[in-house]
């Protein structure tokens, strides 16, 4: 009598074992008769018919969603796992059989790529590693292990395939030489180790533990060391210095040490807990806000430059546009070429011209262009080899132009204004103007260069040009100084001759250079004021030397 293989199919396992009985071959083949959840082959059959039966059962597994196979006995093993091998839907195979997985069985599972768990009585260690390694295939096995100690009987730990796939090893001994020696065995062998969890803490076993982590070469594991029982300062000390010493292992390995504290010891703790938690989170959103400020203050800086550059452009296109030609040679006159280091010391160097001037501008032009754009633009100042060349504007108080540019657009740079008492007609006797000092030389951010003995020790650098609609003058610088702030350079009316004298004297005293320019009752000055720093101002005094009046084209 044949040995004939017998398939039964319940919910999502078909059953494979092996009959001693008569298969009717025509019921077989008669579609009429076959029930597909109880199938009987020959092993000859299905040697000769590999494909058919293959293909036929395939078909079946598909339908009833099949995905569990087990084999009852190892001896049809060879023949089942090549149809095994060709089903699609089979995860998950259990041998029954209480034998040991030979090498030639083994092969055959080596060939399947569908398999995830196997099941079976025992198999070689090796052959368990290279499944597991080479086809993600778990395996685990029923045979008891013999002797087993203290430590794998606490984790349940009773084959090869159980130290190998354990993810959480739970170490609750006191530290023994034995004890040692099976945590290392445990470490070499296990492949899936993520969590080691210590509850009677030494410094030798933990030592232990990380000295064998290394030698294997572990990854991604975390030891947890459990508060309660133990001392928490020897405990604190050792992570301290194994976490120094072992620290690029460590990061490189995603090897943590923690200390796992109980409720009891988060109650009694967790004010003290909270207050620190309380306090790092305050510090954390302080910097967080103030990194957020910094941001956005060195966006918005960046976003004003920008504009006033543009602005620059635009009034320098129409400077251009109101030139005209005449012949001026400066090739005598030196250049100051002039910067300033990270110190904000000003460094001047000196080189003779080879240009020659061949424009003049006409400002007439320039002011009927600028009124155009801003109805405040009452004059234009200049000073030479700096990059203040600005029309100054004024409004009806010292406010607006402090955050506004030339636009009357929201601005932190702001422009360069006058005093809103000043008549910028007639001029009074001391006519102020005022502007910010930016860092990147904007507005007045180089009226520091005239404070540099190299600057204004050069005649031509003495003389600032203001023009208005109306005429176009000369001032002679008389006084530089810093003071602390205070308002009593900005008056701009006198009671008497003898007040304005006196208050010439005063600014004219505190100057860093003796200028030797003559003031009089009559004579009369602008003023330049900005901020030096939050308490400092930068001031310039200069005096009226010349003034001739616009004569307006027809």
């Amino acid at each position: 009598m044949d040995i004939n293989i017998f398939f039964k199919i319940s919910k999502d396992t078909i059953n494979i074992s092996q009959i001693k009985k008569e298969v009717d071959y025509k019921s077989l083949n008669n579609t009429n008769i076959i029930d597909v959840k109880e199938l009987k082959f020959s092993i000859e059959y299905i040697r000769e018919n590999f494909e058919l039966v293959s293909s036929f059962l395939n078909v079946v597994l598909l339908k009833q969603n099949v995905h569990k196979a087990v084999i009852k006995t190892n001896d049809i093993s060879d023949i089942i796992i090549d149809l095994i091998n060709s089903w699609d839907l089979i995860k998950y195979l259990t041998f029954k059989s209480d034998k040991k997985i030979e090498f030639n069985l083994f092969l055959k599972l080596l060939d399947n790529h569908n398999l995830k768990e196997i099941n079976c009585y025992e198999m070689d260690k090796y052959l368990i590693e290279r499944l597991d390694v080479n086809n993600k295939i778990k395996v685990t096995t029923r045979v008891k292990a013999k002797n087993i100690s203290p430590l794998m009987e606490k984790n349940c730990i009773n084959s090869y395939s159980d130290i190998y796939y354990k993810k959480i090893l739970i170490i609750s001994l006191d530290t023994t030489e034995e004890l040692l020696k099976d945590v290392a065995t445990f470490i070499n062998v296990n492949d899936k180790l993520k969590l080691i969890r210590i509850f009677n803490y030494s410094n030798e076993l933990l030592s232990h533990i990380i000295d064998i982590l290394i030698k294997c070469n572990k990854k991604n594991i975390t030891i947890e060391i459990k508060e309660k029982g133990n001392d928490l300062l020897p405990i604190n000390n050792s992570i301290t210095y194994l976490n120094k010493v072992n620290k690029k292992y460590f990061e490189d390995n995603n090897i943590h040490i923690k200390i796992n504290y109980s409720n009891e010891y988060k109650k009694n703790n967790f004010l003290k807990q909270l207050n620190f938690k309380l306090f790092t989170s305050i510090i954390s959103l302080i910097i967080i806000i103030s990194i957020m400020i910094l941001g956005i203050n060195y966006y918005n800086e960046f976003h004003d430059q920008e504009n006033i550059n543009n602005i620059e452009s635009e009034i320098t296109s129409i400077l251009k546009e109101s030139e005209t030609y005449q012949n001026m040679d400066d090739n005598k006159k030196d250049i100051d070429f002039i910067d300033v280091n990270d110190t904000e010391e000003v460094i001047t160097t000196t080189k003779k011209s080879n240009y020659v001037s061949a424009y003049y501008i006409n400002y007439q032009q320039v002011f009927d262009k600028l009124l155009e754009k801003n109805n405040d633009t009452v004059a234009w100042l200049q000073i030479n080899n700096t990059k203040i060349n600005y029309p100054i504007v004024k409004s009806e108080d010292n406010s607006f132009y402090l955050d506004h540019d030339y636009f009357k657009r929201k601005n932190s740079m702001g422009w360069i204004y006058m005093d809103y008492r000043n008549n910028p007609v007639d001029l009074d006797q001391n006519t102020i103007i005022y502007g910010h000092n930016i860092k990147q030389g904007i507005m007045f951010g180089t009226l520091k260069y005239l404070f540099n003995s190299s600057w204004y020790n050069k005649e031509e650098n003495q003389i600032i040009t203001f023009n208005t609609p109306t005429h176009n003058m000369k001032f002679k610088i008389f006084s530089l100084y810093k003071t602390p702030e205070t308002d009593d350079y900005l008056k701009n009316e006198f009671a008497t001759n003898e007040d304005f004298m006196n208050f010439l004297n005063l600014i004219k005293s505190r100057s860093i250079n003796n200028f030797n320019v003559e003031l009089n009752e009559n004579s009369k000055i602008i003023t330049l004021s900005t901020c030096f720093t939050k308490g400092t101002r930068h001031v310039v005094h200069a005096v009226l030397i010349s003034s001739e009046p616009v004569v307006k084209e027809n």
